[in-house]
């Protein structure tokens, strides 16, 4: 067995898109990762990029960013938009840290600063793989974790029949929140303005319910018993899961959100707060108005 085909068996199957206007660094990349035993997709701009992604299936994503037709950061939002799961490598000559500090649940799940080393990128390359591997097994794994007979807690289901529709389709809001209470006011106020909502007590069951449903937005608190919210928050990145978050919580972790700037959730509300702020924000989140100039909440970050 020759050493390419030794790598091609470290590596089965494995599917990768590189994204580069530059045509000699596309071959470049195209060829070093084949010879690593990767199957290999090429586009010349994000634009192209996108259209190979509605058409196949990827393991991961290598892209530039300033590219004609639509640049790498837009094609990262387009993913988000679309809640696409894939890891992303961005690899370019100038990270848009600005924006990535904006908007960190953008931030890719490695960086490569050209110019950089063949060495460097498959180990980015290699790392990223397996932090999605380990992310998918983990997540496999935890519905069966503290639960008898492997069973999902069931959720609460709305006490108020909805009056007002906000979209022809009602969203899908799932409520994390181990004070009763509260909870059981937020799925008020939540249904009681045309949205599905559902509610369970803590992040761990929250974690569950992410797994088993499909919802719009998820409003949680933050120090919770078996799971935090930041934690939850941890396991939907790790996942590549980018439905988005309101923390809604007596003392937010403004530090702990500086220091990990990729688990800042899209919105935040500080207890107490009304009926009506809990309102806006998710119309915030959910039915931005792109007339009103409104950006997410920004922390102080560093990278």
């Amino acid at each position: 067995m020759n050493d390419k085909q030794i790598l091609a068996t470290r590596n089965p199957a494995r599917r990768l898109l590189v994204v580069d206007d530059d045509i000699s660094l596309r071959r470049l990349s195209t060829e070093v990762l084949s010879i690593s035993g990767y199957e290999v997709d090429t586009a010349e701009d994000g634009a192209a990029a996108w259209d190979a992604l509605n058409a196949d299936r990827y393991d991961l994503m290598i892209t530039d960013n300033n590219m004609p037709h639509l640049s790498g950061l837009e094609l990262l939002k387009k993913l988000y938009t679309n809640r696409m799961a894939l890891p992303v490598i961005m690899a370019t000559g100038t990270l848009p840290e600005e924006e990535f500090a904006q908007c960190p649940w953008l931030q890719p799940a490695a960086t490569l600063l050209k110019p950089y080393t063949v060495d460097e990128l498959l180990g980015a390359v290699d790392v990223v793989l397996r932090e999605a591997d380990v992310a998918a097994a983990s997540s496999q794994r935890f519905g069966y974790l503290d639960q008898p007979d492997n069973k999902i807690p069931q959720v609460e289901k709305p006490a108020v029949t909805p009056q007002k529709h906000p979209t022809n389709s009602p969203r899908r809001i799932l409520v994390v929140d181990d004070d009763r209470d509260t909870r059981q006011l937020s799925v008020d106020v939540l249904a009681g303005s045309g949205y599905n909502v559902e509610a369970v007590l803590d992040g761990a069951a929250g974690w569950e319910a992410l797994q088993e449903n499909s919802y719009d937005l998820v409003i949680t608190d933050n120090q919770m018993p078996r799971m935090t919210g930041m934690e939850m928050i941890d396991n939907l990145r790790s996942a590549r899961m980018t439905v988005p978050v309101i923390m809604a919580t007596r003392h937010l972790p403004l530090n702990a959100f500086a220091r990990k700037p990729w688990l800042k959730p899209n919105a935040m509300l500080q207890r107490p707060f009304s009926n009506d702020d809990l309102l806006e924000k998710v119309k915030q989140v959910l039915h931005p108005d792109p007339n009103d100039g409104y950006k997410e909440e920004l922390l102080p970050q560093h990278f």
